[in-house]
């Protein structure tokens, strides 16, 4: 049961991630500025609401969506849903080493870009 062998460790000779896990790091960061910038457009693209200062001053409010933002909009959703199934097929890849993970940015970007193409799809293509 005991033996007074010593522990032999293998060094580890790994000292750093490689260039995937390097990839899906920034990946990360990539698909959550997307997915704001599509928020953030989405939101200029609908009409302002009349208000007090503008019945005022007799400001001439838009009353119907902005097309051009929206088709910006779409595309960067079509990017998004790309970008994210390829980094979701390559952080499945990775996963080799027990400290490795599916990110769960590529699931939810994956999703919700989808659901806005639908919804865009439905709603704004003429």
């Amino acid at each position: 049961m005991y033996s007074n062998e010593p522990i032999k460790y293998i060094p580890e000779r790994r000292k750093k991630p490689d260039i995937i896990c390097r990839f899906l790091d920034a990946a990360v960061a990539v698909v959550w500025l997307l997915i704001l910038s599509v928020l953030a457009l989405v939101h200029f693209a609908r009409p302002r609401e009349e208000n007090f200062f503008d019945r005022l001053f007799g400001v001439e409010v838009r009353k119907t969506m902005d097309y051009s933002l929206l088709n910006i909009a779409f595309c960067l959703l079509v990017f998004l849903f790309v970008f994210s199934l390829i980094s979701l097929i390559l952080n499945t890849r990775r996963l080799k080493r027990r400290t490795d993970y599916i990110r769960k940015s590529f699931i939810i970007s994956l999703i919700a870009s989808f659901a806005g193409i639908v919804i865009y799809a439905v709603h704004y293509a003429m």
